[in-house]
């Protein structure tokens, strides 16, 4: 497979399967890009040595894709809940250093809005500022895709949910084009009609608009890989392939 063969699009792997085979058969559709999930088992940075680092590097590289970014969406009430905040931040953290190695790719997570208890805003400030300084030491952005406008830019970005924006009755190309240089990450799914999130494109059930996002993505000087996120998906390989047909093609990068 040639590089001018793929599709300028990632896709999530873990509702895919297993993460190797799941990364051949991303590869076999043209995706570009892999998006790796910092929770999914086999694949949790803590669990991955020096050795299972240089596989997962030569696995890409012998598929031909690089990674999009890696998701590191611990539940947001963990970033603020004394019992589980070190681990959640520890991992986020760790996903950096990962990300760090594999190309500085965004690393992907969900912050906590802002809250009125004065302990709970204060949890989350420090959680931010750690997850920040790690960021800074390894070179890599951070997307958040609760678009936090609070948190310190670089590298807490921001990151574009289709379907969480359409849920919310927004317009993910005005909230792209709203994010400018600050938009480091963007997923390609819908919020479909049956309240379901979904494939793009699908008639009489679609409800974003795939060009508009797309030439809003490129207006905001996106560059990196906008993700095919099959999370939640009936099918996820079909919905995946759905998307790749469906994403307009001779825009941008």
């Amino acid at each position: 497979m040639t590089r001018a063969a793929q599709a300028h699009l990632a896709v999530t792997i873990a509702p895919l399967g297993e993460p190797a085979a799941a990364i051949a058969w991303a590869s076999s559709r043209s995706f570009r890009g892999v998006q790796l999930s910092a929770t999914q088992p086999g694949m949790r940075p803590r669990d991955l040595g020096p050795s299972a680092r240089r596989d997962l590097r030569a696995t890409l590289t012998r598929h031909e894709v690089v990674a999009s970014g890696i998701d590191a969406l611990v539940p947001t009430s963990h970033l603020v809940d004394p019992q589980h905040s070190e681990r959640a931040v520890d991992a986020i953290c760790a996903a950096c250093e990962l990300a760090a190695e594999l190309g500085r790719a965004p690393v992907v997570v969900q912050l906590p809005e802002v809250g009125s208890d004065a302990a709970e805003s204060a949890r989350r400030s420090a959680a931010i500022a750690v997850i920040a300084a790690a960021a800074d030491r390894v070179g890599v952005s951070i997307a958040d895709l609760s678009g936090a406008g609070d948190a310190p830019w670089p590298p807490l970005g921001i990151g574009i949910d289709p379907a969480a924006s359409l849920a919310a009755g927004g317009d993910p190309a005005v909230a792209a084009s709203r994010a400018g240089s600050r938009l480091v990450a963007a997923r390609v799914v819908d919020q479909l009609r049956s309240g379901l999130r979904g494939p793009i494109g699908l008639r009489g059930d679609s409800r974003l608009d795939p060009l508009a996002f797309r030439i809003a993505l490129d207006t905001a000087g996106f560059r990196g890989l906008p993700v095919v996120d099959c999370r939640q998906w009936t099918d996820p390989r079909a919905g995946a392939e759905a998307c790749l047909d469906a994403w307009p093609s001779g825009i941008g990068a």
